[in-house]
């Protein structure tokens, strides 16, 4: 299963997906076994060498960056997704995401998004 992943490489426990800053960010690599579950999540990230913000969705086999933009804009977009937040844990660190109810819900919202 990981080792189809696309735009990312599996390193310890987590995921380097490119940004196209060239950058380099990092995801919990549970995201990725959530999507062999059926599961699909969205997230956002900061790259620190540019300072760009992403929100990335993962899909099956793959994450995809669906919007760039300044850490404030990405956060209120990020914030109005109308889906369960939850966390990854790890010792002090907290990684957030949110989880659509199915691929297609996923994918419809951020056309949705686009369209505006």
């Amino acid at each position: 299963m990981i080792k189809n992943i696309t735009q990312s490489t599996l390193s310890k426990e987590l995921v380097a997906l490119s940004t196209p800053c060239n950058d380099v960010v990092y995801y919990p690599a549970k995201l990725v076994a959530l999507t062999t579950e059926e599961r699909y999540t969205v997230f956002q990230t900061l790259s620190q060498k540019s300072g760009l913000a992403y929100l990335v969705v993962t899909q099956p086999h793959t994450a995809k960056i669906v919007l760039a933009g300044s850490n404030d804009s990405i956060n209120e977009v990020y914030h109005v997704i109308p889906w369960s937040n939850y966390e990854i844990a790890d010792g002090d660190n907290k990684f957030g995401y949110k989880e659509s109810p199915s691929l297609q819900t996923l994918e419809n919202y951020f056309l949705q998004l686009k369209k505006q």
